[in-house]
Order: structure tokens, then C-alpha cells, then sequence
């Protein structure tokens, strides 16, 4: 995996080579068609895995979106290759995450959480449930400009991160450090 992550998140999956793979995880490219059966799918269990490890990552608190956003920011930042990943993703297999139980299943309780949220008033009803976290996640995963340096990201970002999203939520930054 840590082989796939490297390779995919540097070329995508139309770049990233099985032999290059198998090179550096000191194994047999056979063996990567044998457990993923495909490259697509050694992508798509490498972007699955990530994912659920930036999710899991970062507790969500509907009670702060604002700090949320910005441990999500912090997370990419501080992992600049998942943000790269997951743009080939975007770009290559845009409709990956939705076949993807596990990510389906922590993003639909995220938006169930919200809807709670909505209804009892903690964040605005601006928007519905689902567009919320797509804007929030947006915004967190950097300026599109310069997502392939989240480690360039500033803490001016950072900042600019919590007044955007607690303008999006209704809410109060508890801290824009």
C-alpha cells in the first residue's frame, strides 16, 4: 500500500506503473493482479485506504465546523501526497468514492449528523446537509491553485479556512490559531 500510495499519488493511475510498484514493495508484480486484480483496482483499495485514514483522522464536532475544517486542513497539510491522490482521483475515476461502502458510509453520517445540526439550529440552514460538507471539505482541501504543495499551505489559509466556513455555518470560530 505504501508503494501503490507513493506511486499513484506522484502519476495517477495513468502514470503509475504495477512494475514500479512491485519494485519498491519488494514484490512480485503478479502478486499486485492476484490481490487487486487489476491496477484499477490496487488505485482504487490504495484511495479507499487513505481516505479512510484521513477521515478517521479528524473527529467530526458539528458544534465546531470551523475547527474541523481546519484539522482537515492541518491533516493535508501535513500529508501533502493524500491531497495529490485524491486529485488524480477527481480527475481519473471521478466516480470512485461513491462505489466505496466505507467512505460512502462515513460521509452519509457526517451528513446525518448535519441535518440533526440544521434542525436543531446549530448550523445554519443555509445550504442542505450534503452541500454543506461538500463546500466544507472543498474549502479544506486547499486552493485548487496550489493543492499539490499542501505542504506550502500557510496558516493565513488556515485562518481564512475558519472565517470562510463559519460564514458558511452560522458559527463562531472558537479559535482561528
Amino acid at each position: 500500500m505504501d508503494a501503490a500510495t507513493v506511486e499513484f499519488s506522484a502519476k495517477g493511475l495513468a502514470g503509475g506503473r504495477t512494475a514500479q510498484i512491485a519494485e519498491i514493495a519488494g514484490t512480485n508484480q503478479r502478486m499486485i493482479y492476484a490481490y487487486f486484480g487489476n491496477k484499477d483496482g490496487l488505485f482504487d483499495a490504495v484511495l479507499e485506504h487513505n481516505i479512510l485514514l484521513a477521515q478517521t483522522a479528524v473527529a467530526f464536532d458539528v458544534h465546531d465546523l470551523p475547527g474541523y475544517a481546519q484539522q482537515v486542513f492541518d491533516f493535508y497539510r501535513a500529508n501533502p501526497h493524500f491531497v495529490r491522490l485524491e486529485m488524480w482521483q477527481t480527475l481519473e475515476r471521478p466516480d470512485a468514492m461513491a462505489t466505496m461502502p466505507a467512505i460512502k458510509s462515513s460521509l452519509d453520517r457526517k451528513v446525518m449528523a448535519l441535518e440533526e445540526a440544521l434542525a436543531a439550529g446549530i448550523v445554519s440552514a443555509a445550504l442542505p446537509a450534503e452541500q454543506l460538507l461538500d463546500l466544507i471539505l472543498t474549502l479544506a482541501h486547499g486552493q485548487p491553485m496550489n493543492a499539490g504543495n499542501a505542504a506550502g499551505w500557510t496558516d493565513d489559509q488556515r485562518r481564512a479556512l475558519a472565517v470562510g466556513v463559519a460564514t458558511l455555518t452560522g458559527q463562531t470560530p472558537r479559535s482561528t490559531q
